[in-house]
């Protein structure tokens, strides 16, 4: 014989549901933890709110019902005299209960939530130009040039996924909420710091400034490795502070350095909308230039590649790098058809 087992419908579970709460309602003062399990339980659907007021309407009728009895039935006890009349406010009790629990305490909820994902969405920059963005936190991000970076705050998280280009991040510390940047296939996380990630291809190059930042070449790879695989832990992950360098790929860690002082400020001197170059080959010069110029910038006599290069150059006119070339350099600098020819005069 097939037996046939009947399971609780949806709304079956919820007016079960409500009539525990009830009965807590009717017992005392909900605690502050009860406050948030109803809250939570509230917000789950609009049936709930709808179920527990439905019910404290439905204990007031048979309140009404019972105190006719009590009046005809002269032998009831007083005290089911009181607990008549209590039950006869009880939908008032409840909808104080509704508003301390759903109306306050979820408005609130929600003001901080818009709040925090108020600057959430994606933000980019043209070639040549930065961009500086405050966050709802706090922190700024300073977008370089033809970067694109979207901001993913929720109440526990703090994301941001640089897609292109560069971005210097300074974080506002929040010990509750994490800070990670996404890039490549790997993230830098930092509580409290300041740091810069620039794609580069198939690399990511973090440099931190200030405070502590950890950088995995993998997100997805997790913290637990089994025996034997301590060395893929150590190229994956790296914990560094103020001056390193890191280096990676979507594979692992490539490199770590300290730079000096001078040697880190030049690297962020474009955070001041200049570019600092000392003593560098032209081609690395013009590698560098390129990023923030539409035009191809050609260097079309191979033998000047080599040439070194010196200076600091606003970001915003680089014209100036070129002028400095025929000038200091005795290099020739055309522009035809759009294009920047750097060529040697002499040869």
């Amino acid at each position: 014989m097939t037996r046939v087992v009947n399971f609780p419908s949806d709304i079956e579970k919820i007016k079960r549901e409500a009539t525990e709460w009830i009965a807590r309602i009717e017992r005392a003062e909900l605690t502050s933890v009860e406050k948030t399990e109803l809250n939570v339980w509230l917000a789950t659907s609009p049936a709930h709110e709808k179920q527990l007021t439905r019910l404290g309407q439905l204990w007031d009728k048979m309140s009404e019902i019972g105190s006719s009895t009590s009046e005809q039935v002269q032998q009831k006890p007083v005290e089911e005299k009181k607990r008549v009349g209590y039950l006869g406010y009880f939908t008032y009790k409840v909808a104080a209960v509704l508003a301390l629990t759903i109306v306050f305490p979820l408005a609130l909820y929600l003001q901080n939530l818009s709040a925090i994902t108020s600057t959430n969405g994606q933000y980019f920059t043209k070639i040549g130009e930065q961009k500086n963005i405050m966050l709802a936190d706090g922190s700024e991000i300073l977008l370089n040039t033809n970067s694109i970076v979207e901001v993913i705050y929720s109440r526990d998280k703090r994301n941001i996924d640089l897609s292109q280009g560069e971005a210097n991040f300074d974080v506002a510390p929040d010990k509750s909420r994490p800070f990670t940047v996404k890039a490549g296939k790997g993230d830098v996380r930092a509580l409290g710091t300041n740091f810069s990630v620039r794609l580069d291809g198939d690399l990511v190059n973090v440099l931190v400034s200030h405070g502590t930042v950890r950088v995995r070449a993998q997100e997805k790879i997790d913290a637990v490795y089994p025996a034997g695989q301590a060395e893929r832990r150590g190229r994956n992950e790296v914990i560094v502070g103020a001056g390193n360098n890191v280096v990676f790929d979507d594979v692992q860690v490539e490199s770590v350095a300290q730079e000096s002082e001078q040697v880190l400020a030049k690297k962020l001197y474009w955070r001041k909308g200049y570019l600092a170059f000392d003593d560098e080959l032209l081609s690395d010069v013009v590698a560098e230039l390129s990023r923030y110029t539409s035009l191809n910038i050609i260097i079309a006599d191979e033998a000047i590649q080599s040439m070194r290069v010196g200076g600091f150059y606003p970001i915003n006119n680089l014209e100036t790098v070129f002028t400095t070339l025929e000038i200091n350099l005795g290099l020739k600098v055309e522009k035809v058809s759009g294009n920047y020819y750097i060529t040697n005069p002499h040869t």
